[in-house]
């Protein structure tokens, strides 16, 4: 029986390993115009895939995270029919559109190759973490009809830079210890929600201490204000920061609720 259970963990392993050296293979790097590079898992060519997914890491705005709220995401979004990408995108660094150029040229990039990577090119969504909550939602709220995604979901999102409500590093890096009261206004999302703010999922703990889960509930409310659908989950526990992980407790229930919010968005269409 031992002889048995080893064999089945070892025969499970190799194909796990398979499957990530395939995965792995199968990406595409692509740099972007300004210097920040696109990692694309393309759809199969057998039919066209929903749409894609751009997801942009947290970090603070200081580094990227991009196993966890990167690479380990694109299997599920993959096999729930989407065209996937991680957004490497460059840190402020004393400009503050560096963030924002990248992810609306992750966008126009993502559309113009929809044929090539076998997606619906009016189906392409952005995903943030974190900080890249902040830029997930900065591009949601977008003018442009160009680089606004037609979805968004959001996880433990930094939502405002009002000081009283941001996350403080994020704030720093992104905007400077001495940023104006109209500066902090101009990138506080929940101040820019519009009638043409897309469907958005947002996902928090109640127990998150970095990043008050205060930011998703104030969106929330400025989407329902602008009669804009908007589903907000939050988990009695989990803190912050647990991006595709399987101890947070609410991993499975977590992934349900996407997923279940998802085919909604499909059937919508």
């Amino acid at each position: 029986m031992k002889k048995r259970i080893a064999y089945i963990v070892i025969t499970l392993f190799t194909l796990v390993c398979l499957g990530v050296v395939v995965v792995w293979k199968s990406v595409v790097h692509v740099q972007l115009p300004h210097g920040a590079v696109l990692h694309v898992l393309p759809a199969l060519g057998i039919s066209p895939a929903r749409g894609a997914v751009v997801i942009c890491p947290g970090g603070g705005y200081r580094y990227l995270k991009k196993w966890k709220e990167g690479y380990w995401w694109f299997p599920f979004f993959y096999t729930h029919g989407y065209a996937v990408a991680w957004l490497e995108y460059r840190m402020p660094n004393g400009n503050c559109q560096n963030p924002l150029t990248d992810g609306s040229d992750a966008i126009v990039l993502m559309r113009k190759n929809a044929g090539e990577w076998h997606f619906n090119a009016n189906n392409v969504g952005v995903v943030g973490f974190s900080a890249g909550g902040h830029l997930a939602s900065t591009l949601l709220v977008a003018d442009s009809d160009a680089v606004r995604p037609d979805f968004g979901i959001l996880f433990y999102p930094v939502i405002s830079m009002k000081r009283e409500l941001t996350h403080q590093g994020s704030h720093d890096q992104l905007l400077g210890k001495d940023a104006s009261e109209e500066l902090e206004a101009q990138y506080s999302n929940e101040l820019h929600v519009s009638e043409k703010t897309p469907p958005v999922f947002i996902a928090v703990s109640s127990d998150d201490e970095k990043v008050n889960p205060q930011n998703s509930i104030s969106f929330r409310e400025a989407m329902f204000a602008k009669n804009r659908p908007a589903t907000l989950h939050v988990y009695p526990s989990g803190g912050h920061g647990w991006g595709y992980q399987l101890s947070f407790e609410y991993h499975s229930q977590m992934l349900d609720d996407l997923a279940h919010w998802l085919n909604h968005q499909i059937l919508d269409k």
